[in-house]
């Protein structure tokens, strides 16, 4: 007579006896998603950075208020957040008529806004308007931008830029 040949119980037995461990199906699927996960978490952040490094802030230089009239020939009176948030107010004291008019004639010079929070930028894609007579020194004038997916609201610091020039930290009002 033989004796009986006794084995070792599978560890991954004694824990749960009725759980079975996942097929080699199951497990490829698991680690395909965690990279496929990997993987957009990795474009994201490059995408990011590469924003970041494009950013239109870039190639200008932070101003104050004073020099910043002085460069673009307005003073910034207000930035409003108008129309149920779908339009932004730039309203503007002409503090240089010449150069005030290249910031509403001149492509390269119109204004641009970032939203300082969230890096939205609003940027003008066409003349704001279009002036018969001279802006005269002192005069008050606006032009209406719209604030595309409500990028700025009342609080909102913004970044406005003009040319190489760029005034931080101007606060939207409603």
């Amino acid at each position: 007579m033989t004796a009986p040949t006794l084995t070792a119980p599978d560890p991954r037995d004694s824990a749960d006896p009725g759980r079975a461990r996942p097929p080699r199906r199951a497990r490829a699927v698991i680690v395909l998603v965690v990279v496929a996960l990997l993987a957009i978490g990795i474009g994201v952040a490059t995408r990011t950075a590469v924003n970041a490094a494009n950013d239109v802030r870039s190639g200008t230089r932070a101003v104050s208020a004073q020099e910043f009239a002085a460069a673009t020939g307005v003073q910034l009176s207000l930035l409003g957040v108008t129309a149920q948030g779908g339009m932004i107010e730039f309203r503007y004291q002409v503090v240089d008529p010449d150069k005030a008019s290249l910031l509403l004639h001149q492509d390269d010079r119109r204004p641009i806004l970032v939203a300082e929070d969230t890096g939205a930028t609003l940027v003008m894609l066409s003349r704001p308007h279009n002036h018969k007579a001279d802006l005269k020194l002192g005069g008050t004038y606006f032009f209406m931008m719209a604030n595309t997916q409500n990028a700025v609201r009342d609080g909102t610091k913004v970044t406005v830029i003009v040319g190489d020039v760029r005034l931080e930290h101007v606060v939207a009002r409603a």
